[in-house]
Order: structure tokens, then C-alpha cells, then sequence
């Protein structure tokens, strides 16, 4: 008798990767919206994170980008007890130091930690106890 392999339901940590082109973007914000139905967070504090994560994405997508050019931006959203860890990694993009400032005070706003690196930026939520 052969066994169906066993699945585990512990992990709630989600990784994506997509081009590093703005209109792929819904698709890392679908997927923190289904992470984030796991924890305790309000519609206010999600439409946050969302927002959070889509200017955190600035930095790695651009729109003039060639079809071609195969760059790609990854996320990944890790669920631990006490908090929301999101962590994206990719190329640099040309942002305009003014736009890049505007970006990461709306990050800090909506977020209880930050902090950005060459090519990583991560972006911490905790949860209520």
C-alpha cells in the first residue's frame, strides 16, 4: 500500500517572485492579503501593510524596464507568533531620491520596523498578544 505523502499546515511562510515590473505587484499585495487572514490584524492595519509593501516595491520595479530584461523582484512573508515579517529582495530601480524619501515615510508610518539594505528591505508587523 503506498501512503499519500504528508502534508504539514505549520508553515505560514509564503515566498513569491515576479518580474520586476509594477503591473505584477497585485500579485505580491493577493498574496499578504492571504497571510494576513491568518492573523488578528484589522482591515485598516492590512489596507496598511499593502500599501507598505507596494511602496517598498519601489525600489525594485520600474516600469520602463524592457519585456526582455528578465530582473526580478522576490517577496517573502513569514507569520511567526508575535509578528508579520515581509521581506523583498531584488535589482535597484532608478527612484528619485525625493520619491524614495515620500516611499519610506509612508513604510514607517504603517509599520513597526524597517529597515533597508543594497537590494533587501524588510518590513516588521507585530501582532497583538
Amino acid at each position: 500500500m503506498v501512503e499519500a505523502p504528508q502534508t504539514t499546515t505549520e508553515s505560514r511562510d509564503v515566498s513569491l517572485t515576479i518580474p520586476a515590473r509594477p503591473d505584477y505587484l497585485v500579485l505580491a499585495r493577493l498574496a499578504l492579503s492571504a497571510v494576513c487572514r491568518l492573523t488578528p490584524l484589522s482591515p485598516e492595519e492590512i489596507a496598511d501593510l499593502k500599501l507598505a509593501i507596494t511602496e517598498a516595491a519601489n525600489d525594485y520595479v520600474d516600469e520602463g524596464r524592457p519585456i526582455e530584461d528578465e530582473s526580478r523582484v522576490s517577496f517573502s512573508f513569514r507569520l511567526l507568533d508575535d509578528r508579520l515579517a515581509m521581506e523583498l529582495n531584488g535589482p535597484a530601480s532608478p527612484v528619485s531620491a525625493v520619491e524614495q524619501e515620500l516611499s519610506r515615510a509612508i513604510i514607517e508610518a504603517t509599520v513597526d520596523e524597517c529597515s533597508f539594505g543594497s537590494g533587501r528591505t524588510l518590513l516588521v508587523k507585530y501582532l497583538a498578544a
